[in-house]
């Protein structure tokens, strides 16, 4: 019963053949839905239409003796592609005429009624002043431009900050005056996202429903509070997928560990709380239908609970087909039950073809139902069952998933196994135990706040592993991430479980060789950073941040990205204790952003900014701490051996405003005493554009220096006079990968390599370390897998 439920319980009748006939149709689904969703309703509904001809062209052959093997799966296939692509073309068609999509294409403003359709959840990565926090899965009921009110039902986004969005609930409808702009590409079925000012203007009651499930999870969450962090987190995240109370140093051991699954509700959950449903209901010996009514309702209020997620929709669906089995006294099928969700679900929500949440749950639950039984019963003769179990279902899982993961992390994890084997037993006291304790909290809020230690204990334990695994060296090795090394690790994986003898042992040698030197050749890198390091250029994606080494744990950063976590890394990795000067080349967040994770970690002697960016809201740290602000200005000379920089932009009378009032310094590196390096002029240009690089031209200090830091990121705005004039021996380009700004632009590119052979970019090449040599400055890249 486990199986159907779409848990990660393993099959109990391996030498069954399982059945594939709903395999291929729901693949066929699969693949409409996923391909359509980006493109327009007249695409999918002409695909459907074609398809759909084709097999009611092919129906007759389901009558002739010698079709019989092929033409019924054929015409399965069709028909399951032509109903996903008629489900995508008419969700896509919707959206297409709705007036909020034809608002949101002209950014006008609106005053529009939605109901939200899932939890605010904090926005990924850091944020800007002003920048919304929040972000709201809604429907919209009616939007009003003009004075004109239209009906609507459309999916939306609200962008949205405060306490007033932060409190709301699923099936909750508010009243709004926002902007609407578009989805942006690949928007799928969203009409539009709404740039929300303000709190609502109006917010109706929750459904009765709703409100108590609101309630039984502020309930858990407060029985948890009395277990020390991460645990008081991490329960209402593995319990009902509430991750309101975990931190980012939690979920990245998590991730880096292959564990993330456990933070987010899936079919375990259900299938785990639903057999003890079905166990109760069989040993109270009821009758099969009521067994079944007795497992629906608690799949019901599970699903009410923990939130129509992805996963949670996979086994609700899954758990359906098979309780309905069950009343009607039907055998189980694991596999065809999986396959049936996936059709129903992508035909009620064609969107969920592109969910990643959706995919890791399905190929896991498939996984372990064709792979684990059988590793089991292998392994169970060299070691006792119930290890074997957990490490074929852990194994089975990771295998299944490995092709989607790498798409997620660029890597493949060895530790995500074991990590998972050390826990898994454990898991279904945690879960079970942790409805219990919000069951209980709901009446008895003292009895939970005791109970829940039981559970408790279980979390602490999966919090000290995925801890112990993030820390350990090397866990994972780097993989291709895009579509192409998704495909072949795919390859290697279905070739490792098809082949057998002989090419099974070559690939096998192979692979193991790949393997141990790759490990062999991380194990054997230079340590971090090269010895003699003076200039980094570091990798925190989308911005700028250049450490520049000033000896004894100390140095002179320029910018600090965007993201606080990744200037902390860099500087922790190049054993950054203090920082003698911070030079923040303008107010850009890509620039100023990350300073909270310089300080307060770090005492930060001096900071030089340009007018009018010191009162940024990022640099009330440094205000905090105590940092002497200086503003910039051309011809100022500041030494922090053994740099000297020299502020060439902006003049006082320049009147630039933006990136072209980026601080510019010439910095120049002097070889210590009995060092045989040359010396190593640097050119640190912020973000300036044309009008500033022309202004520079005269300047003799921008000419034939040894370094430069590529303006602007890159970007199409350049005076190529400028950048030959410089005429560097190498050049650094602080970028992010897949950027939506297009830097750096081919055009700025071709210039740069035209310039010299020597140019680097962290996009590709990770964090950049400029050592001094007698030659000139020379580069080692980390690379990119050590971010």
């Amino acid at each position: 019963m486990l199986n159907q439920l779409g848990t990660d319980a393993v099959d109990p009748e391996p030498g069954r053949v399982p059945d594939l006939r709903l395999v291929g149709p729901a693949a066929a689904a699969w693949l409409c839905a996923g391909l359509l969703l980006g493109g327009q309703s007249r695409s999918a509904l002409l695909v459907a239409a074609v398809v759909g001809g084709a097999a009611v062209l092919l129906l007759p052959a389901l009558r002739l003796p010698s079709a019989e093997a092929w033409a019924a799966p054929v015409v399965a296939v069709l028909v399951c592609g032509a109903g996903a692509a008629l489900a995508t073309g008419g969700r896509l068609a919707g959206v297409e005429d709705s007036p909020v999509t034809g608002l949101a294409s002209t950014g006008s403003r609106v005053s529009l009624h939605a109901v939200l359709t899932g939890d605010p959840r904090p926005r990924a990565g850091p944020l800007a002043p002003g920048q919304a926090e929040l972000v709201i899965d809604a429907r919209t009921s009616w939007v009003e431009a003009g004075g004109a009110r239209e009906a609507s039902r459309v999916p939306v986004v609200v962008l949205a900050s405060g306490e007033e969005w932060a409190r709301l609930l699923p099936g909750q409808g508010v009243t709004v005056a926002a902007k609407l702009v578009p989805a942006g590409d690949g928007g799928g079925l969203v009409g539009g996202l709404v740039l929300a000012r303000g709190p609502p203007e109006r917010i109706d009651p929750p459904p009765a429903h709703q409100a108590w499930a609101g309630h039984v999870r502020a309930r858990l969450r407060e029985a948890a509070a009395v277990l020390p962090a991460p645990a008081r987190g991490l329960l209402p995240a593995m319990v009902v997928g509430d991750t309101s109370g975990l931190d980012a140093t939690t979920r990245e051991d998590f991730a880096a560990t292959g564990m993330t699954h456990l933070l987010t509700v899936s079919g375990s959950n259900l299938a785990v709380l639903s057999a003890v449903a079905l166990g109760l209901g069989r040993w109270a010996g009821w009758a099969p239908w009521a067994t079944a009514l007795a497992g629906a309702a608690m799949i019901a209020v599970f699903v009410l609970v923990a939130r129509a997620e992805p996963s949670v929709l996979r086994a609700a669906f899954m758990g359906a087909i098979a309780l309905l089995a069950l009343a009607l006294g039907r055998r189980r099928a694991g596999l065809s039950a999986l396959a049936a969700a996936v059709i129903g679900l992508l035909l009620f929500d064609p969107e969920l073809a592109r969910s990643y949440g959706f995919a890791l749950s399905v190929l896991a639950t498939g996984g372990i139902m064709v792979l684990a039984p059988g590793w089991r019963d292998r392994w169970s003769e060299r070691m006792p069952r119930w290890l074997a179990e957990a490490v074929a279902v852990a194994a089975a899982a990771h295998v299944a998933c490995a092709p989607v993961l790498v798409l997620l992390s660029q890597e493949v994890s060895w530790v995500s196994v074991p990590a998972n084997v050390a826990v898994g037993p454990l898991i279904p006291i945690a879960r079970v135990g942790g409805f219990a304790v919000a069951g209980l909290a709901l009446v008895w809020p003292a009895a939970a706040a005791l109970l829940v230690w039981v559970p408790g204990a279980v979390v602490i334990w999966v919090g000290a592993v995925a801890r112990f695994g993030a820390e350990l060296p090397n866990g994972a090795l780097p993989w291709r991430g895009d579509v192409w090394g998704a495909m072949g690790l795919a390859v290697v994986v279905v070739a490792a479980l098809v082949l057998r003898g002989r090419a099974r042992r070559v690939l096998s040698a192979v692979g193991g060789t790949v393997l141990v030197a790759a490990v062999a050749v991380r194990c054997v890198a230079p340590a971090w950073p090269p010895a003699g390091w003076a200039l980094v250029a570091c990798d925190v994606g989308q911005g700028d941040a250049l450490a520049l080494s000033a000896g004894d744990g100390r140095a002179v950063l320029v910018d600090t990205g965007a993201d606080p976590g990744a200037v902390d890394r860099c500087l922790d990795d190049l054993g950054v204790e203090e920082i003698s000067l911070l030079v923040l080349t303008h107010g850009d967040m890509d620039h100023v952003g990350g300073a909270p994770g310089v300080a307060p970690e770090r005492a930060v002697a001096a900071a030089l900014a340009p007018p009018g960016v010191g009162s940024h809201e990022r640099l009330r740290v440094l205000e905090s701490a105590g940092t002497a602000m200086h503003v910039a200005a051309s011809g100022q000379r500041l030494r922090t051996s053994p740099w000297t920089f020299d502020v060439l932009w902006p003049h006082a009378r320049s009147g630039a405003e933006g990136n072209d009032a980026s601080v510019v310094l010439l910095a120049a590196w002097s070889p210590p005493e009995g060092s045989a390096a040359a010396p190593m002029r640097v050119l640190l240009t912020g973000d300036i554009e044309e009008s500033p690089q022309r202004a520079l031209l005269g300047s003799p200090a921008i000419r034939d220096v040894d370094v430069l830091k590529t303006p602007h990121h890159g970007a199409q705005g350049q005076e190529p006079a400028f950048l030959e004039a410089t005429r560097p021996r190498m050049t650094l380009t602080s970028v992010g990968a897949d950027n939506p700004f297009g830097h750096p632009a081919p055009r700025t590119w071709e210039i740069l390599t035209g310039l010299t052979p020597a140019n680097h970019r962290t996009d590709h090449h990770g964090d950049i370390a400029v050592i001094p040599t007698p030659d000139g400055p020379s580069a080692v890249r980390r690379g990119p897998q050590d971010r």
